[in-house]
């Protein structure tokens, strides 16, 4: 353990050096003044050290010449290597008490006390800077950790769909590094697209946890069942093997698409997602609204499926409630207010399409995922 003792009297110094040596602590060094204090530090002259020095505690007098103890403090505590180092203070006069602890003191020792309260102290203060130290580390792993879990769950996001009759394009916002949010299209044949979108309730790693099993499990679903219904049926039922027994409520809300260009007909299956929307030409943009019951919740759904037959070609939006959820509002005004945006802006390129909408999610507090399906002729 490394200690640095700060005070203008040799005598304290060499008091409470000896104190310390005496019990097992090694690495101690002394300062005179809080100058000296300031240049072991690395922070002479307003510099500031890019690494610590290597002291896990500082014992600092209040009453010095010069640059007291409470301003010494003030200055080693706005330094960033520093910010975790405990200090404590040395005193014989209480009057200071305040002012040191606002400065950023941990505790004080008052001079003339028994040499087991040193001791304590200086055992409690090394103690709580160790365990600051184990936790920042964890903490700091655990930011990888979601960075690459974050990188990984980006990479199973499909590219966006661009063939001459249709185009699909996304755009992906995330409140915390990793989300329970993600969406999911494939060609299933010549005239035939599958599209979904998914929001697992929750934030961060269990609810992205949960959202990468889903989608591990669509690309073999989708290529066996054609209907959205049994699609989410399939999806409810893993949902239960998986996490059933959990005693937290485990559960998402699902919007699947069965687009068929030749027959120009789009059959959905919504487990208690938000609408999609069809915007047709100047037509009023047409609610995909029948819904059922979010996956997860019951062991059997039912309800939810829809089918629309369109005429022209068009714009689906798909949006998780990130994008349409805002305080003191009903969700249904969201969805009204996103209406109005998307029926304005329907007529640029899909891509640029997304784009405008995703500024609308910029500062929500949720994740948002937006997905837009362009049907050319």
């Amino acid at each position: 353990m490394s200690i640095l003792i700060v005070d203008d009297s040799m005598m304290n110094l060499a008091y409470f050096k000896q104190v310390l040596s005496e019990a097992g602590y090694s690495g101690i060094e002394t300062a005179s003044s809080a100058e000296v204090a300031l240049e072991r530090l690395g922070m002479s002259g307003e510099r500031v050290p890019r690494k610590a020095a290597a002291f896990d505690l500082i014992l600092l007098d209040i009453v010095m010449p010069d640059m007291d103890g409470i301003e010494a403090c003030r200055l080693i505590k706005a330094c960033p290597p520093y910010a975790d180092l405990p200090i404590i203070f040395l005193t014989g006069d209480r009057r200071h008490f305040k002012e040191a602890f606002g400065a950023g003191g941990m505790d004080f020792i008052e001079k003339g006390a028994p040499e087991y309260e040193l001791l304590a102290r200086v055992q409690s203060a090394i103690r709580l800077k160790k365990e600051t130290e184990i936790r920042k580390s964890r903490e700091a792993g655990l930011v990888k950790e979601l960075q690459l879990a974050k990188r990984v769950q980006k990479t199973v996001l499909p590219s966006p769909l661009l063939e001459p009759s249709i185009e699909i394009h996304a755009q992906y916002i995330q409140s915390d590094e990793v989300s329970g949010d993600m969406f999911y299209w494939t060609r299933i044949d010549e005239h035939r697209c599958g599209v979904m979108l998914i929001d697992v309730a929750g934030h961060g790693l269990s609810s992205a946890l949960i959202s990468m099993s889903v989608r591990s499990l669509l690309a073999g679903m989708v290529k066996r069942i054609s209907e959205p219904a049994e699609i989410c049926r399939e999806l409810n039922s893993q949902m239960f093997s998986l996490f059933g027994g959990s005693r937290d409520s485990i559960y998402l809300t699902a919007i699947y698409l069965l687009i068929d260009q030749e027959a120009k007909e789009i059959r959905y299956f919504n487990a208690g997602h938000p609408p999609g929307l069809f915007f047709q030409a100047d037509q009023k943009a047409h609610y995909l609204e029948k819904t059922g019951v979010p996956l997860g919740i019951r062991k059997k759904i039912e309800g939810g499926s829809g089918i629309y037959r369109y005429e022209s070609p068009g714009k689906i939006l798909l949006y998780t409630d990130g994008l349409v959820e805002t305080p003191r509002k009903s969700i249904r005004e969201g969805i009204g207010s996103l209406e109005k945006v998307a029926s304005r802006i329907r007529y640029l390129p899909n891509d640029r399409f997304t784009e405008k909408l995703a500024a609308l999610g910029q500062d929500k507090n949720d994740d948002v995922c937006i997905v837009s399906i362009q049907l050319n002729e």
